[in-house]
């Protein structure tokens, strides 16, 4: 699924491609970007450096754009002749606008024999290149962002080359403050979802561009990879961040140690480059060392499944223990945690329902959709039937996972099934996933489960259901052979209960061919329930292996059950009887 922020050793699966983006004009090309460029190469610091097809075309070419995006850091080497090219100026208004102007995604620009006023306030050569550009008119359209990025971009102070800094003083100085400043590595994703639709909405409800003041929450709670979902939002919006924190798997880590919570709190300033170097004592001392420390600066924190108010106490207590415009995400399956610690604490929380579809209509408001109660009520009432087990709702796009939802989070299903998980199947069918999933759904712990085969995870599924009154939805089937595939890890009562009749009967082996009649009508008289099971079997054990007397215990059985309800007690009246 996803690592935490702090674990190591594996190769990040994410939105950046390189670790710098290179942005220079071309005569510098063969003198300092080349040595530059192989100096941060030697250092195993991943840099693109365009060649000179790529600059065809009006615009820039797709892959310095997408370059540019997926680049954690960018240098501009900014010498006399960089306003004079357009594709430099292009590149200089998408770099300001990936990093925020340099406030978000680092931006290092390099003095090369020019002053940091003249770039700010197009001074001298720059003055003159922006005039010409004006006098041709061709690109007036670009000229006031091309203006503006300069001026920007001129505001940060960076490395200077010039008749005073030699070239070899120049480029080292570079690397150690790309070293130093690139931003930490993504999360590891293994099979990222790709929900696109669903992390743009999330990331809007963050409000990461407004002038928010407050510290918001975002509280993500529902079915399917709630973890996994938001391990990819953290991705997404980490760059807009000066520091950050993942804390996984909260509540396995704060049930495995007494002391599990003020470990969390360690992590969380140690991800966030505070310096512990002693352990806290308690929680109410890490809560204060974490207030004291972070208290003003705008930070962005995970953490990853919640399932009691102590936890949040402690490690996103209030407000005021960050600084403004930080914002904390929270995963729960327990939505009431959410809904407490506003009560407790006064913050603000938005929450969102994830659903683990990301084509079928997953933002539309299931209180709002028309035609959806008859359909819903339907569903539910194919529920309550003890003799239907499956029940599919089929149709063209749309609508579908919705319809699932509304019946999901029924009152009457939940109190029905206390047993009940989801998981999201989708056209690219992957088992493991979909395992891993429903592990994670039924809020077991899917950290031991990674390195699983498929085969034993399907195992796992099987043997945590068993024995158990369950409600499993599987999200976007594309192919009848699919749920084939995957029917068998689901435990079917009726089986269950035949396994067991023979087991206490026939010792585990094959039932008569000439009593398997009534043995199995013997054993849906039971309705599933293994002490019935097993009072009947203990009667039958003892009868002839004739027709005619198994014949007449089915009789017997059944007469008594149509008698009283009470088919528990009627079975173990006729046992003691017998």
């Amino acid at each position: 699924m996803a690592g935490s922020s702090s674990d190591h050793g594996t190769t990040p699966s994410s939105h950046f491609k390189y670790d710098v983006f290179l942005s220079f004009r071309g005569y510098t090309r063969l003198k300092f970007t080349d040595t530059l460029y192989h100096a941060l190469i030697n250092k195993r610091i991943k840099t693109f450096k365009d060649s000179e097809d790529l600059r065809i075309g009006k615009e820039l070419e797709g892959e310095l754009m997408e370059a540019i995006e997926r680049s954690r850091m960018s240098i501009l080497i900014l010498c006399n002749e960089y306003p004079t090219s357009r594709w430099c100026l292009d590149e200089l208004v998408k770099i300001m606008e990936c990093s925020y102007n340099g406030r978000m995604r680092p931006v290092l620009p390099i003095y090369y024999y020019v002053a940091k006023s003249e770039v700010q306030f197009q001074l001298n050569k720059y003055g003159e290149a922006m005039a010409a550009q004006e006098q041709k008119g061709r690109y007036n359209h670009k000229l006031q962002a091309w203006k503006l990025a300069l001026s920007e971009v001129g505001k940060i102070y960076g490395q200077r080359c010039n008749q005073n800094t030699p070239w070899g003083v120049a480029i080292n100085n570079i690397v150690e403050e790309v070293t130093r400043r690139l931003p930490p590595l993504p999360l590891y994703i293994d099979h990222p979802l790709g929900c696109v639709s669903e992390l743009e909405v999330a990331k809007l409800c963050l409000e990461i561009d407004s002038s928010h003041a407050t510290c918001l929450i975002l509280g993500v709670y529902g079915v399917g990879e709630i973890s996994k979902f938001v391990a990819e939002l953290y991705n997404n919006v980490r760059p807009y961040f000066k520091t950050a924190s993942f804390l996984s798997n909260i509540n396995e880590k704060t049930n495995e140690s007494s002391r599990g919570l003020e470990d969390l709190q360690e992590t969380l300033l140690a991800e966030m480059g505070e310096d512990v170097k002693t352990k806290f004592g308690s929680t109410q001392k890490g809560s204060a060392e974490i207030k004291q420390r972070l208290g003003k600066e705008r930070v962005l924190l995970v953490l990853d499944d919640v399932d009691r108010i102590q936890q949040l106490e402690s490690l996103a207590g209030r407000e005021d223990w960050f600084g403004a415009g930080s914002r904390i995400i929270i995963t729960t399956r327990n939505e009431g945690v959410l809904d407490e610690h506003v009560l407790k604490k006064g913050f603000e929380i938005i929450k969102y329902f994830f659903g683990g579809n990301q084509d079928d209509e997953d933002d539309v408001d299931e209180g709002d959709v028309v035609g959806f109660t008859n359909n819903s009520s339907f569903v539910i009432k194919q529920l309550c039937d003890d003799n239907i087990n499956v029940v599919s709702i089929i149709g063209m796009g749309g609508g579908k996972t919705t319809l699932a939802k509304k019946v999901y989070e029924d009152n009457e299903v939940k109190n029905l099934f206390p047993c009940h998980g989801w998981s999201y199947v989708s056209k690219d069918y992957k088992p493991r996933d979909i395992w891993l999933g429903l592990l994670d759904s039924l809020k077991l712990s899917t950290s031991k489960y990674q390195n699983s085969t498929e085969k034993n995870l399907k195992k796992a599924v099987r043997n945590y259901l068993t024995g158990k009154k369950y409600l499993i939805v599987l999200d976007d089937i594309w192919k009848p052979e699919v749920w084939d595939d995957l029917k068998a890890a689901f435990p079917n009562e009726s089986n269950e209960s035949w396994e067991l009749f023979c087991k206490k009967v026939f010792s585990a082996k094959e039932c008569p061919s000439d009593l398997e009649p009534h043995c199995r009508s013997i054993v849906e008289s039971c309705g599933g329930l293994p002490l019935a099971i097993v009072a009947i079997a203990g009667v039958v054990a003892k009868k002839k292996r004739l027709e005619s007397e198994w014949k007449a215990v089915k009789e017997c059985i059944q007469w008594h059950l149509t008698r009283d309800m009470t088919k528990v007690m009627d079975v173990l009246k006729l046992s003691y009887d017998s």
